[in-house]
């Protein structure tokens, strides 16, 4: 895992809540299993990133780490999911072949107060996701 702070995107993936001044930037790669199956950039409010212990950058994924913030209570989350193929960079992370099937999963959730307290880009191994729901 890769942490630092930084200022926020100009462009996130969701026009959703009050954009924080700064925020922490975790870099992680997921591996079940001796598999590696998702990159990682979660971006979390900095100074509620203060008030968690530090195993829980390493320990939760992005939805439970920015719910387990004390006093905070998600009031709005947006998922956009996009498929794509891999680049040679990501292929090589992932321990895939170029040009394997990928899921871009862009997650933005907001807090009691409107803030966007965290936003997260992932990219998924397409031969780890699946998508159910009901049609009707």
């Amino acid at each position: 895992m890769d942490e630092s702070l930084v200022d926020p995107p100009l462009v996130w993936p969701h026009d959703i809540g009050t954009i924080a001044s700064r925020y922490r930037l975790l870099k992680r790669r997921h591996i079940r299993d001796g598999q590696p199956f998702l990159l990682a950039d979660v971006f979390i409010d900095a100074k509620l990133a203060e008030k968690l212990p530090r195993s829980a950058f390493t320990s939760l994924t992005a939805m439970r780490l920015a719910s387990s913030i004390p006093g905070v209570r998600i009031a709005r989350a947006r998922q956009t999911i996009t498929v794509g193929s891999a680049d040679i960079e990501t292929a090589q992370l992932l321990d895939l072949p170029l040009n394997a099937p990928l899921c871009y999963i862009d997650r933005s959730a907001v807090d009691q107060r409107g803030r966007l307290i965290l936003v997260s880009k992932g990219i998924y191994r397409g031969d780890v996701v699946r998508i159910e729901m009901d049609i009707k």
